[in-house]
């Protein structure tokens, strides 16, 4: 097959840290707690670049009709597409500084854990957690932000998805229980956060003080979009919790939906 650079020895000078989680569960807190370590890069936007060449992997991989005769084989293509991904994230911890840990970013690879191990067999993975109800209520608020009436269809959609997400933290967890941790919302506000991160990776270890600061991100409210909220850029102390605002019918549907798998998630915290 066609010859390109392999860098994927690189991996063995840092530590690679993959943050991510349901959306609206706080991963973007998590992650810019992480990042404010002084041993980890500064604090990046989503990388969904990454999340993009990983959903081409993934496609790819599921395409043999096409793939296996163009590359030679199954593994020719696993090989060569995992060697690309590998390539970019390499790139990416000489741009960012070559730091001892890099956190990467993105609640879509949620759908991609698996990929991402095959890829990275030696990476670790930050689950951030939240409770349902929070989540629900967070999710709705950018439905309406959007234009769209967040009724009872649409929040069993959004719980439906976030107890596929709860499932996908439980498996994940189980099978790599020592590269996986599964980091509650609530981690943020009890000021457990430091504990549960350096306890998962003595090179994270947190400094409040320097959240948000970053040489690569001057301004993380400079681009306003419906799934930013003020919260983002504030310091630890100016940040109160928001309370779930729901419907009784509301919170019938994501009890229904969500409840078993959270709790069974948060048993493995």
């Amino acid at each position: 097959m066609i010859i390109s650079l392999d860098t994927s020895n690189f991996l063995q000078n840092y530590e690679l840290v993959f943050v991510t989680g349901h959306p609206r569960s706080g991963t973007t807190i998590v992650h810019a707690l992480v990042c404010s370590g002084a041993e980890v890069n500064d604090y990046i936007p989503e990388s969904s670049y990454l999340t993009g060449m990983v959903n081409n992997f993934i496609a790819g991989f599921n395409n043999e009709i096409h793939n296996v005769n163009f590359f030679g084989s199954k593994q020719a293509y696993v090989d060569y597409t995992g060697k690309q991904v590998r390539n970019f994230v390499n790139d990416c911890w000489v741009g960012f500084g070559a730091p001892k840990v890099l956190a990467l970013k993105d609640p879509v690879m949620m759908n991609q854990l698996d990929a991402l191990n095959g890829i990275f067999p030696s990476a670790k993975f930050i689950i951030a957690l939240r409770d349902p109800f929070e989540v629900v209520s967070s999710f709705c608020k950018v439905k309406s932000r959007q234009g769209i009436v967040a009724d009872a269809t649409v929040t069993q959609e959004i719980a439906r998805n976030a107890a596929i997400d709860y499932k996908r933290a439980i498996r994940f967890k189980t099978s790599y229980p020592e590269r996986t941790l599964l980091f509650h919302y609530d981690s943020v506000f009890d000021g457990s956060y430091d504990q549960k991160l350096s306890s998962f990776s003595p090179n994270i270890r947190c400094n409040p003080d320097n959240l948000w600061k970053s040489k690569f991100v001057k301004d993380v409210q400079a681009v306003k979009t419906p799934w930013i909220t003020d919260k983002y850029g504030e310091m630890m102390g100016k940040v109160s919790r928001t309370e779930p605002d729901l419907s009784e019918e509301q919170r019938e549907i994501v009890k229904r939906f969500t409840f078993e798998d959270y709790e069974k998630a948060v048993s493995l915290t």
